[in-house]
């Protein structure tokens, strides 16, 4: 009888089974391997392209908001603070030039008002003197005392030098003077007056007549104008007391020196 033997299909089945299993597992984990890797390369790639990503979104942003007047949330709104910062300052500068522009009309009408900014004008007259301040004439006529006529020279032209004149044809009198015009003063009385004219300065009567008027414009504003020629040259009156001496005799002559009640000239 033939010796028995074990069937070795079984085993060999098994044996073929678990070889071929071998391979099929490392397939699997290679697999999972590579699907791990690829996972995470792309996680990877994904957070590198989100943080490439992420300035340029910034730097849209920062574009959107500089463009936008309005602005928007976020960036944006970053962008409208910084043009409503920079916009307060003009709306500042707005307001001074406003007030700056509101008050010049006032510089103008003061300085129209009399030619020396706020001060009163001296007015000539024939029986004295008159100061305008605004819309009034303080009269100031002769006999007033010499006080108060310093006080209006000092008020409209200036401080006067004070001079006493012994030598006058009527007597001794006192002079107030300041750039060129002068008062007479009798004891503590006014009692004349004399403009010689002064660069500067214009003084006239209320109807404009004053040194640098012409024999023309003087014949045409008082009455009873005579002319004559003597020590002194070519000199003036009139029936009102308004007397002056002239360039000349035409009617173009000028007025050079012009004076009303007691005068200390030497004839």
């Amino acid at each position: 009888m033939p010796p028995r033997t074990r069937p070795t299909s079984p085993r060999a089945r098994r044996t073929t089974t678990g070889t071929a299993a071998r391979p099929a597992g490392s397939a699997l984990g290679a697999l999972a391997v590579a699907t791990t890797l690829m996972t995470l390369t792309a996680c990877t790639e994904g957070s590198a392209g989100a943080a490439n990503t992420a300035p340029a979104a910034s730097d849209a942003s920062s574009s959107s908001g500089a463009s936008s007047p309005s602005g928007a949330p976020g960036a944006s709104g970053s962008a409208t603070v910084a043009v409503s910062g920079s916009a307060a300052p003009a709306a500042s500068t707005t307001s001074a030039a406003t007030s700056v522009t509101s008050a010049a009309p006032s510089v103008p009408g003061a300085a129209a008002s009399t030619p020396a900014a706020g001060r009163p004008q001296l007015i000539l007259q024939v029986d004295g003197l008159g100061v305008a301040t605004g819309g009034s004439i303080r009269q100031l006529p002769f006999g007033t005392a010499a006080a108060t006529v310093s006080t209006a020279l000092t008020t409209t032209l200036g401080s006067p030098r004070t001079t006493r004149q012994p030598e006058c044809g009527q007597g001794a009198r006192t002079q107030l003077d300041r750039q060129g015009f002068s008062v007479l003063i009798d004891g503590t009385r006014f009692v004349g007056w004399t403009d010689d004219g002064a660069g500067g300065r214009h003084l006239t009567t209320a109807d404009g007549l004053g040194v640098g008027s012409t024999l023309a414009q003087v014949r045409g504003r008082l009455a009873g104008v005579q002319v004559v020629t003597d020590t002194l040259g070519p000199e003036f009156s009139s029936d009102g007391g308004l007397s002056g001496l002239l360039s000349g005799t035409s009617a173009s002559a000028k007025v050079t020196t012009l004076y009303a009640g007691e005068t200390c000239f030497f004839r």
